[in-house]
């Protein structure tokens, strides 16, 4: 099984080539703390919308000097943050959920002492918080903080039927089904996972570049 799964993801890169072109920042094998912050930000941002309207929100935020967790977490009330993330859709939910979230990570010392972490001790403090199922807190976890963990979304189980590899939807299923057959790297899966979405979406709907 192991080969097999090689086989995809070689499969996947020869035919779209390093992810890195489509998603920059996400899957960069040197990133900044602020390009972390980033991730995060824009990943909460692009939760059940496009990310052409994500990426509206993360530019108001720029913008607006906001595109910080440490600036957000200071914010005094919703409303900025309401007002400048709208177009991202989910305006009575997603700025709270951006600024708890933010709030969590200044609390835990900032991003660079999170990556000290194991993901053992970090996810069950992620999905402790409102909004963050388990989607969410991995993928804050392989992207913005490089922790081995396969993300599992829709992209993944209808790309996994498609291919016939396994009958598995259930997600901590799917992912052990990833993880037991891969290695344990983090560019491995990130780099997988991004373009099992490519695969899916198709290249000119695919680019996720953060401003």
């Amino acid at each position: 099984m192991l080969k097999r799964l090689h086989y995809h993801y070689q499969q996947l890169l020869r035919e779209y080539g390093d992810p890195v072109k489509y998603w920059p920042q996400w899957c960069s094998q040197d990133k900044s703390v602020a390009d972390r912050e980033k991730i995060v930000i824009g990943m909460v941002l692009v939760q059940r919308t496009s990310w052409h309207n994500a990426d509206i929100a993360l530019k108001n935020l720029k913008k607006a000097g906001l595109l910080s967790i440490n600036r957000i977490t200071k914010l005094k009330t919703l409303a900025k943050l309401t007002q400048l993330i709208r177009p991202a859709g989910f305006y009575q939910s997603k700025p709270g959920r951006l600024k708890d979230l933010c709030a969590f990570i200044v609390a835990q010392g900032g991003i660079a002492e999170l990556i000290r972490k194991e993901a053992s001790e970090i996810r069950p403090d992620l999905l402790s918080l409102k909004g963050v199922g388990q989607e969410t807190a991995d993928t804050v976890l392989l992207y913005a903080l490089d922790k081995p963990v396969f993300v599992i979304d829709e992209y993944t189980r209808r790309w996994v039927t498609k291919n016939g590899l396994t009958p598995e939807k259930d997600y901590v299923r799917l992912q052990d089904y990833f993880e037991s057959n891969l290695p344990p790297d983090k560019d491995v899966y990130q780099k997988f996972h991004a373009l099992i979405i490519i695969s899916q979406r198709g290249r000119d709907k695919s680019v996720m570049e953060i401003v």
